[in-house]
C-alpha cells in the first residue's frame, strides 16, 4: 500500500508535455500494465493543476530545453504532487546536463529517450517481468576485421581533444550498426557522425567507474530496421566506450602530470621545449615573432641554504604566480630547472616588419613582474620575516637571434649571464650590438 494515495488513482500515472514522445510513452505503458491509468497533460501547469486535483502514482516529466524556468515547474510540480508521487524526468540524451541539474528541485531520477520498458517500469515502481533471454545472447557479438581496425584508432587517438575522441567514437559506432547517424554525449561535450539525430532510435549509457558518463545514440538504421543482436551490440559497444573514454581521461591526466612542474605548479622544461618548438614552427610560415625570455632569482641558494628549502619553495611559488599573472594568455610561463623560469611570448598577429625590436608586450611584462616582485611580501625571507626578491634574466628574439629554439634559448642564457656579470637585478636584451644593453630597475 502506498500511503496517502486511494486505490483509485495510487495505479494512475501522469505523463506531462507535448513532445512527439509522449504518444509513445503512453503507449508503452498501456502496454505493459494494461490495469493503470495513463493520462497527459500538455504542460507543466496544468500538470501542476491536475496532480494537485488528483494524486499520482508517477509523473514522467518530459524535459523541454525551450523552458527557460524548469526549476521553478518541477518545484511547483513537487508541491502539487506531495512525497508519495515519483517525479521522474524524461530527456534525450543531448538534454541530460540539464536533466541532472534540476535533480535537485524535487525529480526522483531521470531516464533517457527512446525509452526502456524495464528503466521506465523501474523508476516509477512497476512490477519487473521476469527475464525471458536466452544465456548465450549475453556473449559479445562478433566483430568484424574494419570493426577492430577502427576501434585501434579510437586508441591511438586518445591524447586528441575531447570532441576530436568523441567523433572518432561515434563513426566506429555508426560503421558498426550502419546506422545513418551516431552521437556520443559525455559532460556536455557531444560528438557526431553522420546525419544529425532529432530523435533517437536506440540509446545505452556509457558508464565509468565513477558511474554514468554519458550516453551513446543512434538515428534509424541505414536500409533495414534493428534486430535484437544490433541492440545486444550496442550495449556491447557502450561498455567498450566507457572504458575507452575512463582511458582517454586517465591519460591526459598523466599527460598533465608528464608536464608539469610539482612544486610552482608550471609546466615544465619538457613542455616548453615541445611547445617552443611548435610555435616557431608556426612563426615561421605565418611570419610573426617569438621572444624567449631565461630568468632565475637573484641569490636563491643564499635564501634556501639559510632559510630552508620550505622557503626556497615558496620563493618558486610566489616568482612562478607573478609571473603567469602578468603574462598573456598564449604566453608560456615554465620552470625550465632549479630556480631558473623560461617564458615564451609570441604574437601570432601577422607579418614581422622590417626592424621592429623585441615585443613591446615582453618588457611591458618584465616591467610588471619586476615592480610585483620587489613589493610582494615572501614569508620567513629575512630578519624581518618578510623579504622582497629581484630577478636577472636575458631574452632573445626570432627570427633576429636565432631561428630554432636551441640558438635563442643559448642567446637568451648568455644575455642572463651578463646580465648576472652587471650585477644582477636587470634583463638584458640579445640582438642590439655587441655589448647587451640592461634594463635596470
Amino acid at each position: 500500500m502506498i500511503s496517502g494515495i486511494e486505490s483509485t488513482t495510487r495505479n494512475r500515472v501522469l505523463v506531462v508535455g507535448c513532445q512527439n514522445h509522449t504518444t509513445a510513452i503512453v503507449e508503452q505503458l498501456r502496454t505493459h500494465a494494461n490495469d493503470w491509468s495513463v493520462a497527459t497533460c500538455d504542460t507543466y501547469l496544468s500538470a501542476i493543476a491536475d496532480l494537485a486535483q488528483r494524486p499520482a502514482r508517477a509523473a514522467l516529466v518530459l524535459v523541454d530545453p525551450a523552458v527557460t524556468q524548469l526549476d521553478s515547474a518541477l518545484a511547483g510540480l513537487r508541491d502539487a504532487a506531495g512525497d508519495d508521487t515519483r517525479l521522474i524526468l524524461c530527456c534525450s540524451p543531448e538534454c541530460e546536463p540539464i536533466a541532472r541539474s534540476v535533480l535537485r528541485c524535487g525529480a526522483d531520477d531521470y531516464i533517457l529517450y527512446p525509452l526502456d520498458t524495464a528503466e521506465v517500469t523501474a523508476a516509477i515502481g512497476l512490477p519487473q517481468e521476469a527475464p525471458r533471454t536466452n544465456p548465450r545472447l549475453t556473449e559479445a557479438p562478433a566483430a568484424s576485421m574494419e570493426e577492430f581496425v577502427q576501434l585501434a584508432s579510437v586508441l591511438t587517438h586518445l591524447d586528441d581533444t575531447p570532441v576530436s575522441v568523441l567523433e572518432r567514437i561515434a563513426s566506429m559506432v555508426r560503421s558498426a550498426l550502419f546506422a545513418k547517424g551516431a552521437t556520443v554525449v559525455v559532460e556536455g561535450a557531444v560528438g557526431m557522425a553522420g546525419e544529425p539525430i532529432s530523435e533517437p532510435v536506440l540509446s545505452a549509457p556509457l558508464t565509468g567507474p565513477q558511474g554514468v558518463l554519458g550516453h551513446l545514440s543512434l538515428a534509424q538504421r541505414a536500409h533495414d530496421a534493428y534486430t535484437p543482436s544490433d541492440v545486444k551490440k550496442l550495449t556491447h559497444y557502450a561498455a567498450v566506450v566507457g572504458h575507452v573514454l575512463n582511458a582517454a581521461s586517465q591519460q591526459r591526466r598523466l599527460g598533465r602530470l608528464a608536464v608539469t612542474d610539482e612544486c610552482s605548479g608550471l609546466p615544465n622544461r619538457r613542455y616548453f621545449n615541445e611547445r617552443v618548438d611548435e610555435i616557431l614552427r608556426r612563426a615561421s610560415a605565418e611570419q610573426f615573432h617569438v621572444t624567449v625570455l631565461l630568468f632565475d632569482v637573484d641569490d636563491f641558494k643564499t635564501y634556501n641554504d639559510q632559510y630552508g628549502h620550505d622557503v626556497g619553495d615558496d620563493i618558486i611559488r610566489t616568482t612562478g604566480e607573478l609571473f603567469r599573472k602578468h603574462c598573456r594568455e598564449q604566453d608560456i610561463v615554465a620552470r625550465y630547472g632549479g630556480d631558473e623560469f623560461a617564458v615564451c611570448f609570441w604574437d601570432p598577429e601577422g607579418p614581422r616588419v622590417a626592424g621592429s625590436k623585441v615585443p613591446n608586450s615582453a618588457l611591458v611584462v618584465l616591467d610588471r613582474v619586476k615592480e610585483a616582485l620587489q613589493t610582494e611580501d615572501v614569508a620567513h625571507l629575512g630578519p624581518s620575516g618578510v623579504g622582497r626578491l629581484t630577478i636577472s634574466g636575458g631574452v632573445a628574439t626570432y627570427p633576429w637571434d636565432g631561428t630554432g629554439r636551441e640558438e635563442l634559448v643559448k642567446k637568451a642564457d648568455d644575455a642572463l649571464l651578463a646580465a648576472k656579470r652587471a650585477g644582477k637585478n636587470r634583463i638584458f636584451l640579445i640582438g642590439e650590438g655587441d655589448s647587451p644593453p640592461g634594463i635596470s630597475s
